[in-house]
């Protein structure tokens, strides 16, 4: 739902913008991440992690936690870390594909649409409570891409195919069956 409201807000960009939902992009591993909204033009390229989690977050240098009760108790998927690594991986791709890019094109915000609250400090990708704050960051972003290069990130992002598996894949192991014991008396 939090994913669905976004798109639509997205909507209202100019026409040289792109989006993207649900991109799937390559990992050096050779398997995909998938990133929830990603997003280009002139300002950059924003890869957009929505997390539509309710309640009451913090995080320290991407070491999340949420509010039960009275208490703070872990988060183990640090949604900050999983941003940092689409960013990584997302730049390292396209870099190989596009020359000149420049430093720092690529910002990957976690955004928090219907969470009651949001601290977060120290963390490696830009953490934003609600829809409009999304909306800021990205109308204030500076120039740094040409139209052309828009363009090219676009073309390289609806042109890329899902690589074919060459290994078969192995069938499923059936359950295995129970043994009835049969109680022997002496």
């Amino acid at each position: 739902m939090g994913e669905w409201g976004v798109s639509l807000l997205l909507q209202f960009f100019p026409d040289t913008w792109v989006i993207f939902n649900n991109a799937l992009v390559p990992t050096n591993s050779g398997s995909l991440t998938e990133i929830d909204h990603l997003i280009i033009g002139e300002g950059g390229v924003f890869l957009v992690e929505v997390k539509t989690w309710k309640g009451s977050f913090s995080a320290y240098k991407d070491k999340w936690k949420r509010r039960v009760g009275n208490n703070w108790v872990a988060v183990y998927d640090s949604p900050t870390s999983q941003s940092l690594y689409h960013q990584k991986m997302f730049s390292q791709w396209i870099i190989s594909l596009i020359s000149n890019l420049p430093d720092g094109f690529v910002v990957a915000p976690v955004v928090f649409p219907i969470a009651k609250w949001i601290g977060a400090n120290d963390c490696s990708v830009p953490v934003l409570q609600g829809i409009p704050a999304l909306l800021q960051m990205i109308n204030n972003s500076r120039d740094c891409l040409t139209p052309m290069q828009v363009q090219g990130i676009a073309q390289a992002i609806e042109n890329f195919t899902l690589p074919t598996n060459t290994t078969p894949t192995p069938k499923p192991i059936p359950k295995p069956k129970p043994v009835k014991r049969q109680n022997h008396t002496s």
